[in-house]
């Protein structure tokens, strides 16, 4: 977790992501790029019956792009940099498309970003901007909700399918469980369809933790209705905690059908979740 990226629309979730970002970087010597993006075709279709303007327009962009600048050095004028070295880009984009750019452009080791999740109809038809990232992202990613400390952070919520060929994402997950010096919680949800028994699966939760040499953990088995649920239930009561997990990485209309729980979470945990494409991890 180097080289931060934090795309940043100023909001007061933006502004939580962005400190918790300076947290991570002033413990781990890092450096943060925040990434502002302009994305203008929404302006111009608001303002098509009066006096358009297109997204080619250098004026426009330019004068934006001073807007940004004012914008970010108010922000930083509010908080504590702690001395973290820190880029500021504007970028002009769709916002999916431009943070995936930036990723590469910047050689991002992680994306920090706030998000406000999304809900009923809206998630089923767009979805947010950060489920969007989670699922095509070629690096780990944080959703965070709300204002969160690094050292506050005890315990990370592992859900597993007790996949055996996830050594990637095994080894980013110590990665992280190192650095925040945290207790592994490794839960199983048991939907009503599950037929194993707990003491099985206790056994093959402690069968998963050796195989992939797993230290500092706990298992953990959660009885809902579906896999979400299990998931948000059981990281609101243990408290101090983040939710790391793999993401399916669907896209299209097999997003549609299958969809993605990791994605899901993101939407509605209140804790912090970190999650890594799984195909990016293959």
């Amino acid at each position: 977790m180097k080289k931060i990226l934090v795309p940043c629309d100023f909001s007061d979730t933006a502004k939580q992501a962005y400190k918790f970002a300076l947290d991570i970087a002033s413990q781990n010597e890092g450096e943060i790029v925040v990434l502002k993006i302009i994305d203008l075709i929404p302006r111009y279709i608001e303002n098509l019956d009066a006096s358009p303007f297109y997204t080619g327009s250098g004026s426009v962009v330019a004068e934006l792009k001073a807007e940004a600048k004012r914008d970010f050095e108010k922000l930083n004028g509010t908080i504590d940099t702690k001395n973290v070295p820190v880029k500021f880009v504007v970028s002009q984009g769709t916002v999916s498309q431009t943070i995936l750019k930036e990723i590469h452009k910047q050689s991002a080791d992680i994306v920090v970003m706030g998000t406000r999740g999304a809900s009923g109809l809206r998630e089923l038809l767009v979805g947010s901007n950060t489920e969007k990232i989670v699922r095509v992202a070629p690096v780990p990613v944080f959703a965070i909700h709300r204002a969160t400390q690094v050292a506050r952070i005890k315990n990370i919520v592992f859900p597993t399918n007790l996949d055996l060929t996830q050594s990637t994402l095994i080894q980013k997950i110590k990665g992280l469980q190192s650095f925040f010096k945290a207790t592994l919680r490794i839960l199983y949800v048991k939907t009503p369809s599950e037929r194993t028994t707990d003491r099985e699966m206790k056994v093959s939760l402690e069968n998963y933790a050796q195989f992939y040499g797993l230290e500092n953990f706990s298992v953990h088995i959660s009885h809902e209705a579906n896999e979400q649920a299990g998931i948000l239930k059981f990281s609101a009561r243990t408290g101090n905690s983040i939710v790391a997990m793999a993401t399916s990485g669907h896209t299209g209309l097999t997003h549609y059908m299958v969809g993605s729980i990791a994605e899901d979470v993101v939407n509605h945990a209140h804790e912090p979740v970190w999650t890594y494409s799984a195909r990016t991890s293959e």
